[in-house]
């Protein structure tokens, strides 16, 4: 499944009615239509600035078991149309993050994605994961020079980074591992001039897809917003980086809308489509997911009547404070 295609396809379709209404028939017709972002693990091995982890770390963090894995596959994943593991905690310092990948892959998701600083993931655990049937592999990379890369993701190594990547390019060149490669960079006023260096340093790779994110305060310990001031610089590079892309196949996704993040209309399709789970909150607190599917709890807590009011009742107004609405939605696509 092109993922791509789809978020595209979201793009056009105007009316959040019309969204909404078709989020409805999918789950009537017990058919897939959201998407779970899963920290299997509550921790990082980084402490990344511009992350929340750059100021919070807690040393024996709280984490799903097997059995708990199991469960959150059979009552949430029949209808997922994605899954990804890793949701800003690093899911690869869970010993068992692959076998969820492969969980994500028996239940047939039609897209499953690991989001990840890449810092631990060794040749053997590309194959393996390439064996669970990915199909994107996530990187973050905050800077295209050894310097600033290790300074906003501390405790990473310039060095891995490139080991990681060359061991990509060699397996899909052997054929041996078939997923995407898609690299996530968080742009500021200190990297974003790196951005556009960024083929002449990463070129080499098989990389499929770049998103370039403007910096939120998230409670890193590192916040530079762009202002009026610097904004041109943003703009300047997504310019270049879109030729770039285009000369390349690379899909480009970045925020053009709204790049201050001052606009915070909520977005109820983000709401319907968005599942966040971790060790502390599986999508909600009213959610008995050991011993229910996510359809019985949405049958149980009257959902239906609810969305149907949001189709045909008066559409909200006003501004939200959730990251995830913040976050989607506001991304072009070349």
């Amino acid at each position: 499944m092109d993922v791509y295609k789809l978020l595209k396809l979201n793009r056009s379709i105007r009316s959040n009615r019309l969204k909404l209404l078709l989020i409805f028939i999918a789950h009537i017709l017990n058919r897939r239509y959201y998407s779970v972002r899963i920290d299997p693990i509550l921790g990082c091995n980084l402490r990344c600035l511009m992350c929340y982890f750059s100021r919070d770390r807690k040393p024996l963090p709280e984490k799903f078991s097997a059995i708990d894995f199991e469960m959150l596959a059979k009552n949430l994943f029949r209808n997922a149309l994605q899954v990804v593991v890793g949701c800003g905690a690093e899911p690869t310092i869970h010993p068992g993050y692959i076998n969820l990948i492969k969980l994500a892959g028996l239940y047939k998701v039609p897209h499953v994605a690991l989001v990840t600083n890449g810092q631990l993931i060794t040749l053997a655990d590309l194959q393996a994961l390439a064996d669970t049937g990915l199909h994107e592999l996530t990187l973050s990379v905050h800077g295209t020079e050894k310097h600033s890369y290790e300074y906003f993701m501390v405790g990473a190594k310039w060095d891995k980074l490139h080991t990681l990547l060359q061991n990509i390019k060699q397996l899909k060149a052997e054929r041996k591992i078939a997923f995407t490669l898609r690299i996530n960079y968080t742009a500021n006023p200190d990297n974003i001039y790196e951005l556009e260096n960024f083929f002449t340093v990463f070129g080499e790779y098989p990389i499929n897809i770049l998103q370039v994110r403007p910096i939120m305060d998230i409670g890193g310990a590192y916040f530079s917003p762009f202002t009026s001031d610097n904004i041109s610089n943003y703009y300047q590079a997504l310019d270049t980086l879109r030729s770039e892309c285009n000369k390349r196949d690379v899909t480009l996704l970045a925020n053009t809308q709204n790049p201050d993040y001052k606009l915070k209309t909520p977005n109820p399709i983000v709401k319907q489509t968005y599942k966040y789970v971790s060790p502390q909150i599986v999508i909600d607190k009213n959610f008995e997911w050991q011993t229910e599917t996510y359809r019985h709890y949405l049958r149980r807590t009257g959902w239906h009547w609810s969305l149907l009011k949001a189709i045909v009742g008066k559409q909200k107004s006003g501004s939200t404070t959730d990251l995830a609405e913040q976050y989607s939605g506001q991304y072009d696509i070349w």
